[in-house]
């Protein structure tokens, strides 16, 4: 008697360990990984995640005074954290790190650290069967960083977004939507954005491509930020060197002329899974638009997530 008892726990718990793993239908899924400080997923995990980016800079941009040489790199280093309360809510903080503009020409080098951001994303659909979950969610960035890196202004942007995922067998598929919208809207712009990501599983190796879209709904007032031009003891307001030029992704200047403005980037990489503990990712991203009214060219981003 006793060995069919424990016999049929056995085979219980096989059956719910089997079922268990068919329940997960998210256990493919990967993070994206271009525009990391906004494209959130639909997804909910407890780990941290480091990021290192390296920007190119335009070599020449526009100015009242007619194109000016520029080049050079912005290099900023991050850590986000997630914590997942349970299959649906987590505590999220996407926006932080020190940033490094090294430019080539005309301006002087800077560097400080970004604002920060701390928020929440609940998922009122979880469809494992069906690998679709969808999630609501909100942020608010808070003026912390140092105004050396265009950081620190205004009095804080509301950032509410929805995520979608959805897989087909080992192609995954996942979109964010989010407005920025500033509480002092004489300093910063207020900006749609829009991510889009696909992925194949090639075994712990995920090739992908992603595309993000972003678009200024309202500019500023001309914000706060000067910039530093080498040669000239004070800064000049960025809005009479360029009121066109926006930051648009780490970023919101609140230049008076950047209203209609629009950003379109695509990036090719991967993401490989050292074990379901660990797991990298690499993009690519270069401009799609004319992005004549930026500073920003092509950029690399590479990724470590550790989730426990």
């Amino acid at each position: 008697m006793l060995q069919k008892f424990v016999f049929g726990m056995l085979s219980v718990a096989s059956l719910a360990s089997i079922n268990a793993q068919e329940v997960d239908g998210f256990k493919d899924f990967i993070a994206p990984v271009s525009n990391p400080v906004y494209f959130e997923s639909a997804l909910h995990t407890t780990e941290i995640r480091t990021i290192v980016i390296k920007q190119d800079i335009h070599e020449s941009i526009p100015t009242v005074l007619g194109r000016t040489k520029l080049g050079g790199t912005l290099m900023l280093y991050a850590v986000q954290a997630r914590y997942q309360i349970d299959e649906r809510l987590s505590l999220i903080a996407t926006k932080d790190g020190y940033a490094d503009l090294d430019f080539d020409n005309s301006l002087k080098d800077k560097s400080g650290f970004a604002d920060l951001s701390l928020g929440l994303k609940y998922s009122p659909i979880i469809d494992h069967d069906a690998q679709f979950a969808l999630t609501i969610g909100g942020r608010l960035e808070i003026p912390t960083g140092d105004d050396e890196v265009f950081q620190g202004a205004g009095d804080g942007i509301v950032n509410p977004f929805v995520s979608i995922a959805k897989g087909y067998g080992n192609i995954h598929l996942a979109a964010y939507e989010g407005l920025r919208v500033p509480l002092n809207t004489d300093d910063q712009a207020t900006i749609n954005d829009f991510s889009l990501h696909v992925d194949y599983k090639i075994g712990s190796f995920y090739p992908l491509a992603e595309f993000n879209w972003r678009h200024v709904l309202a500019s500023g007032n001309g914000g706060e930020n000067t910039v530093d031009v080498i040669g000239v003891a004070d800064g000049i307001p960025l809005d009479t060197a360029n009121p066109n030029i926006e930051g648009v992704d780490i970023s919101s200047l609140g230049t008076s002329d950047a209203q209609g403005q629009n950003y379109t980037n695509f990036a090719l990489g991967f993401r490989y899974k050292f074990n379901d503990a660990m797991n990298m990712g690499c993009t690519w991203e270069s401009p799609l638009s004319d992005n004549d009214e930026g500073i920003f060219d092509e950029r690399y981003t590479v990724d470590f997530i550790y989730s426990f």
